[in-house]
């Protein structure tokens, strides 16, 4: 039981940093430019209403917007800690701060970059496709993903190096949900800087996760493997 709560609680310190850059960087890099985009929303809005009548709604303030951005944060990547921390232990491949940074890679590919490349993150008033069609292929790529970085790295033969790349590729192949023929007035150079302050926050936040699990569990002893066997 004590090693269950250790574990948990690793969980619990590396999600929370990972967290709190989580939330520094979106706060600091993406927030400013969903609030451009959002004035072009609400722009197209207000002409479109202009003649029905249409209300105001009441603005959300900075201090409620960025709270919920950081509980949001917090949330998220503690379960994202977790999760890794189980997996990373189920395999006794915590050794160092090193393999903590692989895993937090690993995380990075398969729920950031390789989904982006199907599905780049959207800023608010851009067209985007059926919400369920993007929910079934996200999840359909980030378990290829997962699968496709098992293959490469236990086996690392021939074989398993070709594995990955189809089971990556499947997701693509099958094609990731294209988003309606619609005019929106977000600039498209404010969409372009958007998915690369968004990757780049997703990167840095992943990689301190995985660094701060691995220099926190690497000393410990005995692994979750160890101890089911």
């Amino acid at each position: 039981m004590a090693y269950l709560q250790k574990l948990f609680f690793a969980a619990i310190i590396a999600g929370s940093i990972g967290g709190i850059f989580a939330s520094a960087l979106n706060i600091s890099i993406t927030v400013p430019m969903i609030l451009q985009a959002e004035i072009s929303e609400h722009a197209a809005e207000h002409a479109h209403a202009g003649e029905q009548g249409g209300h105001e709604h009441p603005e959300m303030s900075a201090f409620a917007r960025n709270t919920l951005t950081v509980v949001g944060m917090m949330l998220a990547h503690v379960g994202f800690a977790l999760m890794m921390t189980v997996l990373a232990e189920l395999k006794g491949s915590l050794a160092s701060w090193k393999s903590g940074l692989a895993w937090g890679a690993a995380g990075y590919l398969i729920f950031s970059l390789v989904p982006a490349l199907g599905l780049p993150p959207e800023l608010p008033g851009m067209p985007a496709p059926d919400l369920l069609q993007r929910q079934v292929w996200w999840i359909t790529c980030t378990a290829c993903t997962a699968g496709a970085i098992v293959s490469a790295v236990n086996y690392r033969s021939p074989r398993a190096l070709i594995a990955a790349a189809v089971l990556v590729a499947m997701p693509f192949l099958i094609g990731a949900p294209a988003a309606p023929e619609m005019e929106t007035l977000v600039p498209a150079t404010l969409h372009h800087e958007f998915v690369i302050g968004t990757l780049a926050a997703n990167l840095v936040t992943w990689l301190v996760m995985g660094l701060s699990l691995g220099m926190i569990r690497s000393p410990a002893r005995p692994r979750l493997a160890t101890l089911s066997s």
